[in-house]
């Protein structure tokens, strides 16, 4: 999270209007991770990718749900905004600037994960020149995809056996967006929901409160690249591995086209 100086300076996209809220999310998902994957030992590298992972798909459906709303409005869209690829063997997967924007410092968004890693790993001892090119690692994680090899983090020293974020959303996803749509609790005064594109943050947030959290078992540099690579991959998976039938993808003349099958359903 950012320093306590620089949160005075700068309001996070939810503020003022749904401060309780965002903190109240915040708490429940930081318990449910902690809850299904022990933060300490040899299951903390898994509970930094889960956690990374999170805002990768949170990520994902920020832009989908920004393609719905703007599917009939093709000439706002800028080209390679949001695209539906598939690999040589006919896997599906999503690639863009705005699945990536949410990830990556340099593309124009307030509140990048990148920047909740690199502000947590270097308050745990981490160096400026420590820190690997994240584009890098997007572009690698890209060509993995269409090359059908994908959803699996990097083998590399220092790592154990990790759970694919694919897996680890099946578990872990529905009940997060359970938690981020959940009514205020009776006791508190109502606020508005959380943004779709604001679910990101906000699990950035608790992802760079895990990295303190397991920083005695998982040095710095370790656990970033554990937090970006989960939240890389997870951002351009098929949504139906984790979240199957929310979602509707199809190409068109006009550019992929995108229904949320609540939405759907309603008008139908």
């Amino acid at each position: 999270m950012p320093p306590a100086s620089a949160a005075r300076q700068e309001r996070f996209p939810w503020e003022p209007e749904s401060v309780n809220r965002a903190n109240l999310v915040t708490a429940a998902v930081r318990q449910l991770l902690v809850q299904k994957i022990p933060s300490k030992g040899a299951h903390a590298q898994s509970l930094l990718v889960a956690a990374g992972a999170l805002v990768g798909f949170a990520a994902q459906n920020s832009a989908l749900e920004q393609g719905e709303l703007l599917t009939r409005r093709r000439d706002l869209v800028a080209p390679e905004s949001l695209m539906l690829r598939q690999s040589k063997d006919g896997r599906r997967f999503l690639a863009g600037r705005w699945v990536t924007a949410p990830l990556l410092l340099g593309y124009g968004h307030g509140f990048p994960l990148q920047r909740f890693v690199v502000q947590a790993a270097a308050a745990a001892g981490m160096k400026r020149t420590e820190f690997p090119d994240y584009w890098e690692m997007e572009r690698r994680i890209a060509t993995a995809a269409a090359e059908e090899e994908f959803g699996r983090l990097e083998p590399m020293e220092g790592r154990g056996t990790l759970a694919r974020p694919q897996d680890l959303l099946r578990v872990l996803w529905p009940t997060t967006r359970r938690i981020v749509t959940a009514p205020m609790p009776l006791e508190m005064m109502d606020e508005p929901v959380l943004n779709e594109a604001h679910w990101p943050v906000a699990l950035a947030v608790v992802a760079a409160r895990l990295m303190t959290q397991t920083a005695e078992t998982v040095p710095p540099k370790l656990a970033a690249g554990l937090v970006m690579e989960g939240a890389i991959i997870a951002s351009k998976l098929d949504p139906e591995l984790a979240d199957p039938s929310r979602w509707t993808l199809a190409p068109s003349p006009r550019g992929l086209q995108i229904a949320r099958d609540d939405r759907r359903r309603r008008v139908a």
